[in-house]
């Protein structure tokens, strides 16, 4: 998705925007003691001063940890119908934090620990008013893509 369609609405305000080179998250950096966090607050976790400057966070990371959902969450969860189990990861970026994702793959015989995931921006689920909720997810990046280590 290479911008929000013009019904579509994000799933929370602040959490991603798009640059000329596609989606990014937004963080905050702690211009005291450079902690960077996700989502963006003008609170620095680590020294505890409000001292931080917005930031967009790299596209692409490694998977740290990752389980898979197999039962329905309760309301007022709106995913797919049938219902259908999904990945739930930690994605270390390389400005050294960790996110937690929902991730487009589900099937845990087809990730590992250490793969290269990417950030993707896909529509979640239709609103009330028929406005398409789009939401952040990331996926493996497709064999043939990944480039060397991240930094």
């Amino acid at each position: 998705m290479a911008q929000l369609a013009e019904n579509s609405v994000p799933i929370a305000e602040g959490l991603f925007e798009w640059l000329n080179d596609g989606a990014h998250l937004i963080g905050s950096k702690c211009l005291e003691c450079s902690e960077v966090a996700f989502p963006q607050s003008s609170f620095c976790p680590r020294c505890c001063r409000q001292t931080t400057e917005r930031v967009h966070l790299s596209q692409q990371g490694r998977l740290y940890s990752f389980t898979v959902q197999r039962f329905r969450p309760p309301p007022p969860f709106k995913g797919s119908e049938p219902f259908q189990p999904y990945g739930v990861g930690v994605i270390e970026l390389p400005e050294g934090l960790r996110v937690t994702s929902v991730l487009e793959e589900g099937d845990p015989d087809r990730l590992r620990v250490g793969m290269l995931m990417e950030l993707l921006v896909i529509p979640f689920f239709a609103d009330n008013e028929g406005r398409e909720v789009v939401g952040y997810k990331f996926k493996p990046v497709t064999e043939g893509k990944e480039p060397g280590p991240l930094s």
